[in-house]
């Protein structure tokens, strides 16, 4: 009974310390993907080369590390052992390790340390095992463009067409864009990414093979605005999209720039749309704030697509921008991975890794408090000053107010536009009660009134 007692703190032992020392195989996991991602990449052989000989030495030295983890808890194993033969005076030969109950007993003592909480609670939502899985996946471009290749072929023998009238709702955030497009997905002809594609969003058909959540509970979303989320639930996903094919060009440590999108990328962006709907007679509906940022350039290339800019009245719209702000700032020092989280999806509006759009032709705002409301002002300013030049038909300018007050009449609207005949069903009004309260200079106030006036006309 004494030799099994010892069989299980042994084995104990030796769990307890891989579990404390996880991380390194978690490292090691990462390191190996990474090594994988960078003989995929698509670059000068040079740089090729020194990619992957970097990853490479990152992967050996994981490997050291598990191998010194291994060294550590086997050596910690053995000690109990040890101490049994010095007892006894036997030989750890002379042990037998394959009965059942030696079987059981280390059995026991290498699972009860997986059992037993760490009581460190976890900060994020996401375990470390999901936080793993989104690192394998959204760090590492190269593969995912190769799966999105093996995605195309398919969709290909499946006679899907590139389609041209999809519908992009956007405008700064805050503006209510998460709300209309949860509105419109209520009606079958559309389709739009969710959260059960998470977090591989370039092959999602490879992913629904293995992962098909159905899970119906909602909970509040992190802006704590009222709206619920689910595991089905869409979201602005398609910028991981552009940021693969981009591979992060267009963002710069301090800003957001507008760019050109090559019509290769943009002929692959209607493939990626074929492969969300799977099905020719649907239309492909996105939420993305960031699409003004190649807006010129996909018009140049589809006349037909409808593009839906909101906006609101620029004090009420900054102050909301700010206490977001704040709030996700605080949010992100508690629990790193939602920065991480919010990096991959090219989420920049607010918090840690803010970062300000900078249009053709146009500089980075002069402000850099951002605890301002002058500095959020500004930030308007600069948007709305740059879509007021689009005049497009197909690109439609609805007031946030307007929406709130009368949303089946905006929802008419959109859908005519869409060529979508579609009966709306009965929509709750909102009120906008926010007070603004805080400094601002009068100047730029005016400057972003008169912007707004001329955003109204539209």
């Amino acid at each position: 009974m004494i030799f099994y007692s010892v069989l299980f703190l042994s084995f104990l032992l030796l769990a307890m310390i891989i579990k404390a020392l996880k991380s390194v195989f978690f490292d090691i996991s990462e390191s190996s993907v990474a090594v994988v991602n960078d003989m995929l990449a698509d670059l000068d052989e040079d740089e090729k080369i020194r990619r992957i000989q970097k990853s490479t030495n990152h992967l050996v030295g994981s490997m050291l590390k598990t191998l010194l983890v291994f060294v550590l808890a086997f050596a910690a194993a053995s000690v109990p052992i040890v101490i049994y033969c010095l007892i006894e005076d036997c030989s750890p030969g002379s042990l037998v390790f394959t009965s059942f109950y030696s079987i059981l007993a280390i059995s026991l003592g290498a699972t009860v340390p997986f059992l037993i909480p760490s009581g460190k609670k976890n900060p994020s939502a996401y375990s470390p095992l999901s936080q793993l899985l989104h690192r394998m996946a959204l760090n590492n471009y190269y593969i995912a463009d190769r799966l999105f290749r093996q995605e195309t072929k398919k969709i290909t023998r499946k006679k899907l067409d590139r389609q041209e009238d999809f519908v992009i709702i956007s405008g700064l955030a805050r503006a209510g864009t998460t709300s209309l497009m949860n509105s419109l997905s209520e009606f079958d002809r559309f389709v739009s990414l969710s959260y059960a594609n998470m977090p591989f969003l370039l092959y999602p058909n490879i992913w629904a093979r293995f992962y098909k959540p159905k899970n119906t509970k909602l909970k509040e979303r992190s802006h704590k605005d009222g709206i619920m989320i689910g595991l089905n639930s869409n979201e602005a996903l398609e910028e991981y999209f552009f940021k693969v094919k981009a591979n992060d060009a267009y963002i710069q440590d301090d800003q957001l720039s507008e760019y050109r999108l090559p019509e290769e990328d943009y002929l692959d962006y209607l493939d990626y749309q074929s492969i969300i709907k799977l099905d020719n007679r649907k239309t492909y509906l996105a939420k993305n704030n960031n699409f003004i940022l190649r807006y010129r350039s996909v018009r140049e290339y589809n006349e037909n697509f409808i593009m839906v800019i909101l906006f609101r009245d620029p004090l009420t719209h900054a102050a909301s921008l700010m206490d977001k702000h704040r709030d996700y700032s605080k949010l992100q020092q508690e629990d790193p991975f939602v920065l991480e989280y919010m990096n991959w999806l090219g989420h920049h509006e607010f918090g840690n890794n803010h970062k300000p759009f900078v249009f053709e032709g146009s500089e980075k705002g002069t402000l850099e408090d951002i605890e301002t409301l002058d500095y959020w002002l500004e930030i308007w300013i600069n948007y709305y000053r740059n879509v007021l030049s689009i005049e497009h038909p197909n690109t439609l300018f609805i007031h946030y107010d307007a929406y709130c007050q009368n949303p089946a009449g905006t929802l008419r609207t959109i859908l005519q536009k869409a060529g979508v005949e579609a009966e709306i069903p009965e929509q709750k009004t909102f009120v906008n009660s926010r007070k603004t309260s805080g400094k601002y200079t009068e100047k730029l106030f005016k400057t972003a009134e008169d912007i707004y006036r001329q955003l109204l006309a539209k």
